[in-house]
């Protein structure tokens, strides 16, 4: 686990992108969709990104979802796509998590691509989960924002089942975000916490994929699976550290 400070240009509306699961490699995977979210990034004022994990697939010879007839993709070559495409960014991302695919490349002896990246970019690395506190400047008399982001592990097929695991972690960690990526799902809920103070947001969000689990042409593991078809994208987070009340926080999909 890791935890990150970054402070923040004082602006009425702070956004922020949680994108993740592109699988980078996959024949399925939709590099376009992913560009025109870092393209609305590069373009938006005061808008900010995280990178949730299994941005590359390699899935290798001795995986048993591995597809021989799959074209294949050097590993080089495709932490090189993403990192190229993330250098026009690389100031507005908070932080970079590993994903589980990484990780499998990085016990067989490849290396982090993500830790790669991060090192090349000059980003902070975040390992499969981390704390990341948000503050502006000039200061603002109102709360800091704390985001807990985890690459995740479950991946039941119900909507409901992603979103419970994600509601879950309220219970053993404290932030006023959650953000779990690994089910693909794109579902975002919010819960009002009342206290002697008053009350406040707290936002969970499942942050979607850009891999289709079936595409015309080929034949991919989520198909031979069964997993269900899966809309693309990522959510969006709407911070407003100006607001006097606790309510500040909005999530859109």
């Amino acid at each position: 686990m890791f935890k990150v400070k970054r402070t923040l240009p004082v602006a009425e509306q702070i956004e922020i992108l949680a994108l993740g699961d592109l699988h980078n490699g996959n024949p399925n995977a939709r590099f376009d969709k992913f560009q025109e979210s870092i393209n609305y990034i590069k373009d938006t004022p005061n808008c900010y990104a995280i990178f949730m994990g299994d941005l590359i697939e390699a899935i290798l010879p001795s995986d048993k979802r591995y597809s021989a007839t799959d074209p294949y993709r050097n590993i080089n070559t495709l932490k090189k796509e993403i990192k190229d495409a993330l250098e026009p960014i690389k100031d507005k991302i908070l932080l970079m998590l590993t994903g589980n695919h990484e990780i499998k490349l990085d016990k067989q002896g490849y290396g982090c691509p993500i830790a790669w990246m991060c090192q090349e970019l000059g980003i902070p690395y975040g390992g499969i989960s981390a704390f990341i506190k948000l503050k502006c400047f000039p200061k603002t008399h109102y709360a800091d924002l704390m985001i807990y982001a985890f690459h995740g592990y479950s991946a039941g097929r119900k909507t409901g089942a992603s979103i419970n695991n994600v509601e879950n972690l309220s219970q053993y960690y404290d932030a006023d975000v959650f953000l779990v990526g690994h089910s693909h799902k794109l579902v975002t809920t919010k819960q009002v916490m009342i206290s002697y103070y008053g009350y406040k947001t707290k936002l969970f969000c499942n942050t979607g994929t850009f891999l289709e689990t079936a595409s015309y042409g080929t034949t991919g593991y989520g198909e031979i699976a069964g997993y269900p078809p899966l809309r693309l994208g990522c959510p969006k987070i709407k911070w407003y550290p100006l607001k006097k009340n606790g309510n500040n926080i909005y999530a859109s999909e």
